[in-house]
């Protein structure tokens, strides 16, 4: 019978924790968090379940979580104690040859399942996962992938936050439009950042191969500062210094856009701009623009002042939306979108 046993962190509220069906697709389970709380998807000859229970576990601490398929139910417990047993009659996956075979996936599903499932679900899911134990055979074949993967390895302690490891971005399409006039538009940024490096693309607007507006940290000539430096095109308009971001504290960053006039404030601190540069930024907002965080694509020479990947935790709210980036249209791996390591001061 199906078991899976391990520990589990996180502070993700939804994605696919563990996907496992029979080698001809006909019966699968999922594990998963909705709300941060654990949901157990199941279809076998019988038909299709779908329940959740128990309380939120994404709280960044670390939960024993078990499956185990008993005679006529499921049954999942968190800490050793039973949250959920869910009815099911007959086995989840039939057995060939007196042996159990099933394809598991870990952290996300097969492109192909995603429509079969009984109530749809985001399946990226950052979290952490130890002490496996899977169908009885202890961490056997787990252990196997991810050693090979440095991504993949567990962060030792994490905080609240997204990780940009210097190495990619993450992308969104997002209407920066004022419905109640064609004319308007509005940038409203507020990054909370903690850089672990001096230079960096923070927030950026991309049309086509240019670049009409990039946010972006820079080191300074004093050994104790950076700048934060607002870009449009290949010609900066705005920027503040700052001292030494690179430490534990977290800065929080504000930009403010509008046709008229660009606002940049760090700390207590503040720089205005009514630059002419602010029609060019104007006509790309007419058309099509995409958002990056973290980087940039490969763009040409001297489109924009500064295009090293930012490093270091950031959280991200536009236009007074919280952005998570799990719902991203394109991520790089490595980034961690609900995890940051935490320093130990």
């Amino acid at each position: 019978r199906f078991t899976a046993e391990f520990d589990f962190r996180t502070y993700d509220a939804e994605g696919v924790i563990l996907y496992a069906e029979s080698l001809d697709n006909s019966a699968w389970i999922l594990l998963a968090l909705r709300d941060g709380k654990i949901e157990i998807q199941f279809k076998n000859e019988f038909g299709t379940k779908v329940t959740s229970g128990g309380k939120a576990i994404n709280d960044g601490l670390w939960h024993i979580v078990s499956v185990e398929e008993l005679e006529h139910s499921i049954s999942v417990k968190i800490a050793k104690e039973a949250v959920m047993s869910i009815n099911s009659p007959g086995t989840l996956f039939k057995q060939s040859q007196g042996f159990l075979e099933t394809k598991v996936y870990i952290a996300g599903l097969p492109r192909r399942v995603g429509s079969a499932l009984v109530k749809k679900i985001n399946p990226r899911l950052d979290g952490c996962i130890r002490a496996w134990n899977l169908l009885n055979q202890g961490h056997s074949g787990v252990n196997e992938v991810i050693q090979e993967k440095q991504s993949k390895h567990c962060l030792v302690a994490v905080e609240k936050g997204s990780f940009y490891p210097g190495t990619g971005m993450a992308t969104f399409q997002i209407n920066y439009n004022n419905l109640d006039s064609a004319e308007d538009w509005l940038i409203n940024v507020t990054l909370t950042i903690r850089p672990s490096t001096d230079t960096g693309v923070m927030f950026a607007l991309v049309s086509n191969e240019t670049v009409p507006l990039a946010l972006s940290i820079v080191d300074s000539n004093s050994s104790d500062s950076q700048k934060i430096t607002v870009a449009i095109g290949n010609i900066t308009v705005a920027q503040l210094e700052s001292k030494k971001l690179c430490t534990p504290r977290r800065v929080q960053v504000g930009l403010l856009v509008t046709k008229e006039e660009l606002e940049l404030a760090v700390d207590s601190h503040t720089d205005r701009s009514n630059s002419e540069q602010l029609s060019t930024l104007h006509q790309a907002m007419m058309a099509n623009v995409v958002t990056h965080l973290g980087g940039l694509p490969d763009l040409p020479l001297g489109a924009t002042p500064v295009t090293a990947f930012y490093n270091g935790c950031m959280e991200v709210k536009v236009n007074n939306r919280q952005l998570d980036l799990d719902e991203a249209i394109s991520k790089h791996n490595d980034i961690r979108s609900h995890s940051c390591p935490l320093i130990m001061q």
